[in-house]
């Protein structure tokens, strides 16, 4: 009866224990974090997996290496790798006289690489520094979302660099070597120190933007005439962009001033921003017209006897060898009409975008849509005024 009695016994001074170490648990309040910490845990427990185990998520889905490949293509903004170096392309075509040539050229093509190699570079650095402010404003970005690490995107960028400025010491002249250096210095100084300037983060990334044609003529072994020559398409680029930057500040207003980066739209207001940027498209296609007209290349090119020889041919052709005798001031009007119709058409292009997110009170869809529709004008802009350099 004894023994029975102390068997019975124990497993309910076990269950009595088991009582008294929950009753304790239920007592102490459990740890609460608040929905800041709990983001910061998820995006760290995120970058882990996808870092180290090669999960995407906390759960066991695999991440394939076409979905990686997609992931770090996002966040190196591969689309900008085509426009790098096109504008390459163009400067050492339109520095070089017209000349088709120039553009077979290997160190043209070694420049395009290093000119779009830095901008992958810039983008994926940029992205590394603004971390904290994209996981306000794009929480979906590649590294804010935890879907890469920020260690590799720092080792990414680091070896982009390191490659365009080991490419450059190949390059001649010292001129090029120094456009790629300069080109460098700011893309990587751009989010820990110019961006926090008013201004001085919308010109930076105008003026690396804006040397990447002259940086083509210096690859084509283009001299100073043909920099001149190169002179209005680089203030018509060096406009165009910082319009369309000013604009990409309007969505990021919030989470700049919350981040304490002192933007046009967060120091003047979205309205004095937009007048900003408008004025600086404004400035800008005047300033190349007027760069254009002085030079006389176009006019030279259209006046030489040959042009006129030849339209007074086309008359002829056509029945009209009468006005044959006027050719030559047909030609100089020609001169002059074309550019001034050429940069008017851009211009009102760019005002009617400023003009959509005025009246539709900047909203997210249409400065986007702005952003995006500016590219085009800009670029053909650019490669108009080239042709006519």
């Amino acid at each position: 009866m004894a023994q029975r009695a102390a068997s019975q016994a124990v497993p309910a001074v076990l269950a009595c224990r088991l009582y008294q170490q929950q009753a304790r648990r239920a007592c102490i309040p459990k740890q609460q974090h608040t929905p800041l910490q709990q983001a910061r845990k998820h995006v760290h427990r995120l970058t882990v997996h996808a870092a180290l185990s090669g999960t995407s998520d906390g759960d066991d889905h695999y991440v394939s290496s076409s979905e990686r490949l997609s992931t770090y293509l996002k966040l190196a903004r591969i689309h900008n790798l085509v426009p790098s170096v096109i504008l390459v392309i163009v400067g050492a075509w339109a520095g070089s006289g017209h000349r088709v040539s120039a553009v077979q050229s290997i160190s043209v093509w070694l420049m395009g690489l290093i000119s779009g190699g830095m901008a992958i570079a810039s983008c994926v650095v940029n992205d590394y520094f603004d971390l904290k402010i994209d996981a306000s404003n794009a929480p979906d970005k590649p590294l804010p979302s935890g879907a890469i690490a920020p260690d590799a995107a720092l080792l990414l960028s680091s070896l982009l660099y390191c490659g365009c400025l080991i490419a450059a010491c190949l390059m001649e002249p010292s001129r090029l070597r120094s456009i790629v250096a300069f080109s460098a210095a700011a893309t990587l100084l751009y989010t820990p120190l110019f961006k926090r300037l008013t201004g001085v983060k919308n010109a930076t990334v105008a003026t690396v933007i804006a040397l990447a044609p002259l940086a083509g003529a210096l690859a084509a072994g283009a001299g100073d005439a043909g920099l001149l020559r190169l002179l209005p398409a680089t203030l018509f680029a060096f406009s165009g962009v910082m319009f369309r930057e000013i604009l990409m500040d309007l969505n990021d207003a919030e989470g700049d001033r919350q981040a304490g980066v002192w933007t046009l739209p967060v120091l003047l207001g979205k309205p004095a921003a937009l007048l900003c940027a408008a004025s600086c498209a404004l400035l800008g296609c005047g300033g190349a017209l007027v760069r254009l007209l002085q030079s006389n290349v176009l006019l030279e090119q259209l006046v030489a006897p040959g042009g006129v020889a030849a339209v007074q041919q086309w008359l002829a052709t056509v029945g009209l060898s009468g006005i044959g005798v006027h050719a030559a001031g047909v030609l100089e009007g020609l001169a002059v009409g074309l550019p001034c119709a050429v940069l008017g058409v851009i211009a009102t292009q760019l005002m009617r975008l400023a003009l959509g997110v005025w009246r539709e009170k900047f909203s997210e869809q249409e400065v986007g849509r702005a952003v995006g529709g500016c590219l085009k004008f800009v670029g053909w802009g650019i490669l108009l005024l080239a042709a006519m350099g």
